[in-house]
């Protein structure tokens, strides 16, 4: 029997981060094991949706209004929707993958655009959806919490990593002194806790030579944490890094050879930096937000989210104790074969 299946990857658009990310890697994932799938994206390999299709509202209207016509001519065996939403008139079964409520349990830290897509969309898709997969057992609990009868098809598989990519030695940039650094990477926004970052190491920069990395965008809500970031360079002006969003080639070398890689996070749906960073080889400091403490499977150091002074100690102390962080290293790195790309498509396939 031929089995056609559909997946709407076009949430994905380089530059690829976060959400877009998982995306993309998870269609390669799954096509890679059911060839002959249909992928809709921008990425290599996958099949454009049309040019005025390619924003937001115009990628929503094109997934309810034309994919599932797709999906119909195809007489497709299933749909795999990778980012929150999926046609509600598709009649061939759906699975969604839903990566977090936080649009609905945490409006404040995100964008009104995504606030309104969600409140539009997300609960409509979760129940029109057959399966729903989850990244994580907190997602889990926080979607079931508030739309207690998707329960029971409700799935969690774990996020993967592209481990040899991340792995690969790499040359350190010459564009950073030659100075031991912290590294974080990832938007700028109320929902990453870089304020917490910004006090910890205020706390710990006169005592020691180390610089702060920081690479990401500069996204919505973020005019508070520019201000402090300026304030903190003011006071030590060639120890702030703030490199922007930085090619995907250069993620390697910059976790690779950072001291720690600190993700400081308020809330997440996962943290796929965490992942990244174990696979690179570098010890990661992180919030103890349910959802990162799952991600990295207790092979991080943790603190009390928006506790600066405990996220100065530990970074003070791995940078007066580096021996203290290669055991950290090997058991993160171990964490991180565990979990790639690969075997989250092999579990989603058995739901296919």
């Amino acid at each position: 029997m031929t089995r056609t299946f559909v997946i709407d990857a076009t949430v994905s658009k380089p530059p690829y981060s976060g959400v877009q990310l998982a995306a993309m890697q998870e269609a390669k994932a799954v096509s890679a094991l059911a060839p002959g799938s249909l992928v809709f994206g921008t990425a290599e390999g996958f099949t454009p949706q049309p040019a005025w299709a390619r924003n937001t509202l115009g990628r929503i209207l094109w997934q309810q209004t034309v994919l599932p016509r797709i999906t119909r001519q195809l007489d497709a065996t299933a749909l795999l929707s990778l980012a929150y939403t999926c046609p509600l008139r598709c009649k061939c079964p759906v699975i969604l993958h839903v990566h977090d409520i936080i649009a609905l349990d945490y409006p404040e830290l995100c964008s009104n655009l995504n606030i309104l897509h969600m409140r539009m969309l997300l609960p409509s898709s979760i129940h029109r959806a057959d399966i729903i997969v989850v990244s994580t057992q907190y997602v889990a609990e926080r979607l079931t919490t508030r739309f207690p009868e998707v329960t029971a098809k409700t799935h969690v598989v774990n996020l993967g990593v592209d481990y040899d990519f991340f792995a690969a030695p790499a040359p350190r940039l010459t564009t950073l002194p030659d100075a031991p650094y912290f590294f974080f990477v990832g938007n700028l926004e109320p929902k990453k806790g870089l304020p917490t970052l910004l006090d910890a190491f205020g706390l710990i920069a006169d005592k020691c030579n180390a610089n702060l990395v920081l690479a990401g965008r500069v996204a919505w809500k973020s005019a508070t944490i520019t201000r402090q970031i300026a304030d903190l360079k003011s006071r030590f002006p060639e120890r702030i890094h703030v490199l922007g969003r930085v090619p995907a080639e250069q993620l390697p070398a910059l976790h690779q050879h950072a001291t720690a890689f600190v993700f400081p996070s308020i809330v997440e749906g996962f943290g796929l930096p965490v992942l990244e960073a174990m696979a690179a080889g570098v010890p990661v400091i992180h919030s103890s937000h349910p959802a990162i403490m799952e991600a990295t499977g207790g092979n991080g150091l943790s603190f009390d989210k928006g506790n600066a002074a405990t996220l100065a100690d530990i970074m003070f102390h791995l940078l007066e104790k580096p021996e203290a962080a290669k055991q950290l290293v090997l058991q993160g790195k171990r964490h991180a074969q565990a979990h790639l790309w690969s075997h989250w498509a092999e579990k989603v396939m058995d739901l296919l």
